[in-house]
């Protein structure tokens, strides 16, 4: 009887000690696992600490560059006459990928689309050249300018494209500027000249944009990209996958340049942002979490 016990207790432990044998194996592969966990935060970041990133200077502080910035917000014209949204000072300059396609949003894309048919772009993303007598009919499909009669047409656009003024007034009521009563006297306001000068401003934005496209193509396959990555541009720029370029009057390109931008330092040049202070809680939490 004492034998059979004897051999139950040797056999019990026996299993106790592979258990054990087991478990610190397993606790040791977590450890390991762990271990290489924390390598690779503390690698990215010193990594984030370090980093480098394409910026532009405006009201004190560094700003990303976005697409927005370089290539504006659509048929969204208004940042060209008010000012609401930040832009680049040089409209010349675009951005483009590494073959020289014109990085189009995909308003831009739907304007020509719409004017040349679906077949102007293929399932790829990408439309190829096409005639620069079709930018005034371009521009005014993305830039529904005025209402009804008075909306700014393919003819309007290519008359400022020429440097010609666009005719344009409003009737006016005069007033008694003591009771604010109709005197019952019209008059006309010749307002040709700020009226033209208003719309040769968003072409003087988007037309560098459109004469590019259609002397070297263009491309919404980054547009993805863009639009769940803020970093995307100027990491795009860093690496060279896109590349900003000047174009001149016949839509071909000069020489590119960053001198209009800083490669700042992700933390350095951010520091009214508290951006360092970010970063470290974002990796001491990150740390705990392993811990």
């Amino acid at each position: 009887m004492g034998l059979a016990i004897g051999q139950i207790s040797l056999l019990m432990l026996t299993q106790r000690k592979s258990s054990c044998e087991y478990d610190i194996t397993m606790a040791s592969t977590r450890k390991m696992a762990l271990a290489r966990e924390m390598s690779q935060l503390s690698s990215e970041y010193y990594s984030k600490l370090q980093s480098k990133q394409i910026s532009y200077y405006d009201n004190g502080k560094y700003n990303k560059v976005n697409y927005g910035y370089l290539m504006g917000y659509g048929s969204n014209y208004w940042p060209m006459l008010d000012g609401t949204k930040p832009l680049k000072d040089n409209n010349s300059m675009i951005l483009t990928d590494y073959n020289g396609r014109v990085v189009l949003s995909n308003d831009y894309a739907n304007a020509i689309i719409s004017v040349l048919g679906n077949s102007a772009m293929n399932n790829d993303g990408r439309g190829g050249t096409f005639s620069m007598n079709e930018i005034p009919a371009i521009l005014a499909t993305l830039c529904p300018i005025g209402n009804g009669e008075e909306r700014v047409t393919a003819e309007d656009f290519e008359a400022i494209i020429n440097g010609n003024y666009l005719s344009s007034s409003y009737d006016v009521n005069n007033r008694n500027t003591l009771t604010g009563n109709n005197t019952g006297e019209t008059g006309t306001n010749d307002n040709s000249h700020k009226y033209s000068e208003q719309i040769l401003k968003v072409v003087d934005f988007y037309l560098p944009i459109f004469l590019a496209a259609a002397s070297n193509g263009w491309t919404t396959e980054y547009n993805q990209q863009m639009a769940t990555n803020d970093d995307y541009v100027s990491d795009a720029i860093s690496s060279g996958t896109l590349q900003l370029t000047n174009v001149n009057d016949i839509g071909n390109y000069e020489e590119g340049s960053l001198n209009y931008f800083i490669t700042a330092g992700f933390v350095e040049a951010n520091t009214s942002s508290d951006l360092r202070e970010e970063v470290t809680a974002w990796y001491n939490a990150e740390k705990e979490l392993i811990n």
